[in-house]
């Protein structure tokens, strides 16, 4: 007995014959080609079923062979391919699933743990025809196929006109993730920057340099209202990004008296007719239009813009995080201010809600023209909105005050 037990490795409290672990290591598809020295120890063998070189450890092998019995495993590599097999889809299967994913394969399927080029074939996607790598595993499991169509990526071609459109930044380099720091160029000020296209989606500024309430030197105030086409009178006048500073527009050379933080917001230095290019105009095509945002709390509101290409204050409420929800165009400007402004007195004075001057909301949300969509201390029905209902609001103005009929007379005129 001695004699046999002699070099024996003790594994979990029993002793382990080298003879017996080489015969374990054979049975399960290893042939060792060195002496058995330990059972924690990568042993030298050759994976019987693919030929390749591997050094599994006695301890791993045994452990296996104990919860499954013995089998002629192999190497990890081997055992993952047949247990892929096992589990691969027959024709029938796969057609069925492919089609309740609706997408379609660019290349032979091999078994539900290899990711599969395919084309997402959803109405909108935004990839748009773009190859997509799908996990027929996940699929199966009830994941959409997509992941952009299901929100859990974004494409590159949208995450850079989402920087450009809402974080007003050239990137400089190609995107990555959505929470990486992404270098780029702010179109305001040319600075170099780093936001994450994640925080430029809810609605963040995407240039710290830019922002209305970053402290400035006196410096670089100065440079920033240059930028801006703005030169103050007296530099050593300015207080603060929100404080208003006296001084020329550099185009038409009228006085003015903006403050940074508008400025930034996208408002122009200069309201003259011949510096200002966008504005609203009772004479010219008006648009009333509805944003809301789900922040804490949900609110929305109403709002007039000028109707034109140039027009860029919905793209200012989309950087502040709003949602643009509804819109509707009239051939005169008027018509839309009159209907925004019995929309106004039907909600703040008819009704009584309170807005935003009441509840102490900033003034540069259109403060006078919020409204939460959840207010408990409002009468029934109104205390739970949605903008759907608000917007119809809006809608039975216009039509109360005739300017529906009157904007289809326009239009057949003008055919």
């Amino acid at each position: 007995m001695r004699g046999t037990l002699q070099g024996a490795q003790l594994v979990s409290g029993r002793a382990v014959d080298p003879q017996e672990a080489r015969q374990l290591m054979l049975r399960n598809g290893c042939r060792p080609k060195t002496a058995f020295r330990a059972a924690k120890e990568a042993w030298p063998s050759t994976c019987e079923r693919c030929g390749a070189d591997i050094g599994p450890t006695y301890d791993s092998i045994s452990s296996k062979a104990r919860k499954h019995g013995d089998a002629p495993r192999g190497c990890r590599a081997c055992a993952d391919r047949a247990r892929a097999e096992k589990y691969r889809l027959d024709e029938a299967e796969l057609a069925r699933t492919i089609t309740k994913a609706n997408i379609k394969l660019l290349e032979p399927y091999t078994n539900n743990r290899t990711r599969v080029q395919s084309i997402c074939l959803n109405e909108g996607c935004p990839r748009q025809g773009k190859p997509i790598k799908v996990l027929v595993k996940a699929v199966r499991g009830g994941a959409m196929a997509c992941k952009y169509c299901a929100q859990r990526a974004i494409d590159p071609d949208v995450a850079v006109a989402i920087m450009r459109d809402q974080g007003l930044v050239e990137p400089s380099s190609a995107y990555k993730r959505v929470d990486e720091p992404w270098p780029g160029v702010c179109q305001r000020c040319l600075c170099p920057v780093q936001p994450r296209l994640h925080d430029v989606m809810r609605g963040q500024g995407a240039c710290i340099f830019c922002a209305p309430n970053t402290p400035l030197t006196k410096q670089q105030a100065w440079d920033r209202a240059l930028s801006y086409r703005f030169r103050p009178h007296d530099p050593d006048a300015f207080k603060g990004t929100n404080t208003l500073w006296a001084g020329t527009c550099m185009d038409c050379l009228t006085p003015v008296n903006p403050c940074l933080g508008n400025l930034y917001r996208g408002q122009g230095a200069c309201n003259s007719r011949s510096c200002k290019l966008t504005g609203f105009k009772d004479t010219e095509p008006g648009l009333v239009y509805l944003v809301h945002r789900n922040s804490d709390p949900a609110m929305a509101k109403i709002g007039i813009c000028e109707d034109s290409a140039r027009n860029t204050r919905l793209k200012v409420h989309q950087r502040n995080g709003w949602e643009v929800a509804y819109t509707r165009p009239f051939a005169v400007g008027l018509h839309a201010r009159l209907v925004e402004g019995a929309v106004k007195r039907l909600w703040f004075t008819e009704r009584g809600w309170s807005n935003g001057a009441a509840r102490g909301e900033d003034r540069s949300d259109g403060y006078t023209e919020t409204v939460l969509l959840d207010d408990p201390t409002r009468d029934e029905p109104w205390a739970l909105l949605t903008p759907l209902a608000l917007w119809t609001d809006a809608m039975v103005e216009a039509e109360r005050l005739g300017f529906d009929l009157d904007e289809q007379r326009s239009d057949t005129s003008e055919s």
